[in-house]
């Protein structure tokens, strides 16, 4: 089995801060998501969920940790897109959803 590296490509725009992740989110994620909220520089961010593999237990409770500090901190709207049935179904069952929503 092959591990894809995580990366976070920003992407950022006029009116909105944007966010590509890029890889499987575990724990190697960690140092990558804790440093996102502190790049937030628009009410409006967007995350990229297209280029994302798998997302184990460890990474939707750092992704959760990450969504809230974005939240709390930068007071800003999340707006999450690219999501595959999985990552959707899984964010659902865990409480992204409760923090972010689906851009259409």
């Amino acid at each position: 089995m092959t591990t894809t590296a995580f990366n976070i490509v920003s992407d950022n725009h006029g009116e909105f801060d944007s966010f590509a992740f890029h890889g499987n989110i575990d724990a190697q994620a960690e140092a990558y998501l804790k440093g996102l909220p502190g790049k937030i520089q628009h009410p409006v961010v967007k995350l990229d969920f297209s280029k994302t593999g798998r997302i184990n237990s460890m990474g939707i409770a750092l992704l959760l940790r990450c969504l809230k500090a974005i939240k709390e901190e930068r007071k800003a709207d999340i707006r999450l897109v690219g999501l595959n049935p999985t990552n959707t179904m899984l964010f659902k069952m865990t409480g992204v959803f409760l923090m972010a929503h689906v851009e259409k």
